[in-house]
């Protein structure tokens, strides 16, 4: 063989070349089409041809509100943060929405003179707001479990009432007040229990318990002499709106059936 390609010129060794590789593309191009035509054979004799279809997400909003009272700690004394909160659940899987929160505490923190007597309270007060994510961990029929993040800001004032003494002149109390601006953050665990569906007691589904817990972070604050940071717990009533509207879109369907079949 070797004396064979030697004897040849280069011009017919090309040629002999490009035959084998024109050879092979031809065969290659042989079999693509015979598989093509075993997969439409088997697709005439079936009948049938698979089709994957393309689901479109519509999107779904219901709206969501519960009352939010938290108890916590702040300078390590127990408060309760009052709250409310609105929002809207997005194709069943998340919620977002908004809340407000205020706290009107009378501290403990008072200073007496040197016989006992209070020279000077502080009392604490806060407002803020939020906006929250909360998707869904699952939901079941009676319960469902779902994690909470936030971020919002507020404005938290501070009055000092200092009762001041000068001999036998009676005192005089002087009113000081502080204010400062501060950014919360925060990320929990919420929870929310149903009623079951009783029969003559529907509405008992309407209304449900929410209890949360959660850490309560600064990230920023004006003044740094006092910390807001801390757990927190929740536990109070929830309203599911989403179901109630339900329930009055599907009565009125249902009229408006019956008026149809009577026509």
């Amino acid at each position: 063989m070797l004396h064979y390609y030697t004897s040849m010129s280069t011009k017919q060794q090309a040629q002999i070349i490009c035959m084998k590789h024109f050879g092979h593309i031809v065969l290659m191009m042989l079999l693509e089409a015979a598989m093509v035509c075993l997969c439409n054979c088997a697709t005439a004799q079936d009948g049938t041809t698979t089709v994957i279809p393309i689901k479109k997400t519509k999107l779904s909003l219901k709206p969501n509100t519960d009352f939010d009272q938290r108890f916590s700690f702040i300078d390590k004394e127990s408060v309760n943060i009052w709250g409310y909160r609105v929002g809207v659940i997005v194709n069943d899987k998340y919620k977002v929405g908004i809340g407000g929160y205020f706290l009107n505490q009378d501290t403990t923190i008072v200073k007496t003179d040197a016989l006992g007597r209070p020279t000077s309270k502080l009392q604490r007060k806060l407002y803020f707001g939020t906006i929250y994510y909360e998707p869904y961990l699952f939901q079941k029929e009676l319960v469902e479990m779902s994690l909470v993040f936030e971020l919002g800001y507020g404005r938290a004032v501070l009055d000092s009432a200092n009762r001041r003494r000068n001999g036998n002149i009676p005192a005089t109390i002087v009113t000081v007040e502080d204010k400062q601006d501060f950014v919360p953050a925060g990320v929990g665990i919420s929870f929310n229990f149903k009623a079951p569906d009783i029969k003559g007691l529907h509405f008992l589904t309407y209304i449900g318990i929410n209890a949360m817990t959660g850490l309560r972070k600064t990230i920023f604050e004006s003044d740094l002499k006092n910390n807001f940071d801390g757990w927190y717990w929740s536990i109070g009533g929830a309203i599911f709106l989403d179901k109630i509207l339900a329930d009055a879109k599907a009565r009125k369907q249902s009229k408006k059936a019956a008026l149809d079949a009577l026509l």
